[in-house]
């Protein structure tokens, strides 16, 4: 088996991860972004798990893995502050909460087109 063979199986692994994780992650910032208006207390609830998990996908060593969860801990901190300081940032940050849902989204979408191509590669 050479070198290419061994190594194919684990970045296949990390990518349908990470597609899954940044889906999900998206989903959350757009169930975030939609019930922080209506729900104030929910939206603080929901930004703090957001924060946490953000902050353990950050301590992990993959690249793709720092990045979305910068996003997801940015997001988590926007929905708390809006929900919990000035009136005049709750538009901006439901802008950015939705900027930041459809860049996971797609990055998911990305890792997963990686995914689906290398498993067929290995037909």
């Amino acid at each position: 088996m050479d070198e290419l063979e061994r190594r194919q199986p684990r970045t296949l692994e990390k990518q349908g991860v990470a597609a899954v994780a940044n889906l999900a992650a998206g989903l959350f910032l757009f169930v975030l972004s939609a019930l922080g208006g209506r729900f104030p207390i929910v939206a603080i609830i929901l930004g703090a798990l957001a924060g946490i998990f953000g902050i353990v996908a950050l301590s992990s060593r993959d690249s793709a893995d720092r990045k979305a969860g910068a996003i997801l801990t940015a997001g988590g901190i926007l929905a708390i502050f809006s929900r919990a300081g000035a009136a005049f940032f709750r538009p901006l940050a439901g802008t950015l909460l939705s900027i930041g849902a459809f860049g996971l989204i797609a990055l998911g979408l990305w890792n997963g087109i990686k995914f689906i191509r290398g498993l067929k590669s290995r037909r």
